[in-house]
């Protein structure tokens, strides 16, 4: 089932109102982190802490549940040590279980030692910042991090690794083998820099109320949340409605033959493909998709007044696939844009001509757009390079649907899907989507789901489940690198086992 994600903000808004509201202690808060925590560590990581686990506390309150997650081990029977290395604790909560520390014997380290000189640590916890990290790591601690990253240690951090910005994932930090998410997941924990510094992903609960979290606009779907098209048992192919593609040129042909045999594999009553006339003879096109060629003027462009008439009584159209980017896919694009009054998915070479051709995303503004970008895309459509979208994907998003009102698929091995102030992450699939024909055949079911009645955000999201869910359970039997973006459409429907 989904789950939310938290921004830095919420949770830290959501630890207050437990004070204020509830009447519990930020002191009995530590105490229950500190010990879940512990709890997960013993239980799934045994073997550990079979040597001395060295704890790195900081001097906030995630270094106070350091010290109770240091306790609670120490009295399970394991070899415990604790590290000070930004000095001493300065909150009252951090004093009083450091406090608590000391009738038990456990080595503390301050800032002027090097625990990890005698390297014969089996496993290394960091608690030195969660969600409080801002701006850039200590030049120490850069150093030190860099010096635990060359050990053989097991390494884990609580809440998020130190150094990772909560809100962006942006920044370094200690390459983690598992993090344990502090009551719910936080962006930093999906996006792409973050997610490479956490590891195995670990969630305990400090009894936060599920009512406190209403407001909050991002969760994480899994396959188990995926939901399709309902069809009913009396229906006809009318009632799965009529999606039509455009697509396809002498150098991609294939494109577009993908997406359309993926939308006809789930679901939709009919399909239109329309490609280029010479598209047409080049390869076969499965017999139940209806296959023409688009209409040409004169000079052999698209004829915008012969496009008029056919695209009426479709339910969803898809473009991009394969098309290039000349000038006769420019005017077929901006033909469509025009004339479509119902969604219209944009993929692939239609996102880049609106990159290229800016007076295109004035069709954006109209609210029956989607787009199915890459990140590579993406960062082209709002004009950065990649490296700086990185840096902070989800402000980018914000700002770009500030200006426009699409639903947006951003794709990646975790994908966002973002309409308004809503965010999915969807953690589905796996490396044997990286190939090419993957965006065309999930453009394909986008469009078909959106056909059949879904709304486009939630057709987006179930789509983008179903692909990921196909390559998983493909993946079960054979290796990832041998399953093709066709496979998955042979497979797409296959139940459970």
């Amino acid at each position: 089932m989904s789950e939310y994600i938290l921004s830095k903000s919420e949770m830290q808004e959501m630890d207050s109102r437990m004070i204020r509201q509830n009447g519990v202690s930020s002191e009995l808060l530590m105490e229950i982190a500190g010990a879940r925590c512990a709890e997960i560590i013993a239980r799934e990581y045994p073997n550990a802490l079979i040597g001395k686990t060295l704890i790195l506390c900081g001097s906030g309150n995630n270094g106070g549940d350091g010290f109770v997650i240091a306790r609670h081990l120490q009295n399970m029977g394991y070899q415990i040590e604790t590290w000070l290395p930004l000095g001493e604790a300065r909150s009252q909560q951090s004093k009083a279980n450091l406090a608590r520390l000391k009738p038990l014997n456990i080595p503390l380290y301050t800032a002027k030692d090097n625990p990890l000189a005698s390297g014969n640590h089996s496993l290394i916890i960091d608690a030195l910042y969660g969600i409080g990290f801002r701006g850039d790591l200590p030049r120490e601690l850069q150093s030190i991090f860099q010096d635990i990253n060359a050990l053989d240690a097991f390494k884990i951090a609580i809440d998020i690794p130190s150094g990772i910005e909560a809100d962006s994932g942006s920044g370094t930090s200690i390459k983690a083998h598992a993090t344990i998410a502090i009551e719910n997941y936080k962006y930093a924990h999906y996006l792409p820099n973050g997610r490479a510094f956490c590891g195995n992903l670990h969630r305990i609960s400090i009894n936060i109320p599920e009512s406190f979290k209403s407001g909050v606009c991002a969760q994480i779907f899994t396959h188990s949340d995926l939901q399709l098209p309902a069809r009913p048992p009396d229906s006809h192919k009318g009632s799965f409605g009529k999606v039509m593609l455009f697509g396809g040129s002498a150098l991609y042909p294939g494109s577009i033959q993908l997406s359309a045999q993926a939308a006809l594999k789930s679901g939709a009553g009919l399909i239109y493909l329309y490609t280029r006339k010479e598209v047409l003879s080049q390869q076969p096109i499965s017999p139940e998709i209806i296959s023409r060629a688009i209409p040409e003027n004169k000079s052999a462009l698209p004829c915008a007044r012969q496009l008029k008439p056919l695209i009426k009584g479709m339910d969803c159209f898809v473009i991009g696939p394969g098309m290039a980017t000349d000038a006769y896919a420019a005017k077929l694009l901006e033909s469509l844009l025009k004339n479509a009054t119902v969604p219209v998915l944009l993929d692939a070479d239609a996102l880049n001509l609106l990159s290229q051709k800016p007076a295109l995303k004035e069709y954006l503004k109209r609210g029956n757009i989607i787009l199915s970008p890459h990140l590579k895309e993406f960062s082209r459509l709002v004009g950065i390079s990649l490296g700086k979208l990185k840096q902070d994907i989800l402000k980018h998003i914000r700002a770009f649907l500030k200006e426009y009102p699409v639903t947006l698929l951003l794709k990646d091995h975790i994908s966002i899907a973002a309409k308004g102030n809503e965010l999915r992450f969807l953690a589905a699939g796996n490396d044997a989507l990286a190939t090419g024909g993957s965006g065309d055949v999930l453009s394909g079911i986008i469009g078909s789901f959106i056909a059949q009645g879904m709304a486009p955000f939630e057709a987006a999201i179930s789509a983008s489940l179903l692909m990921g869910h196909t390559a998983d359970k493909l993946s079960a039997n054979q290796e990832s690198f041998s399953i093709c973006p066709s496979q998955i459409i042979e497979h797409l429907g296959d139940k459970d086992e």
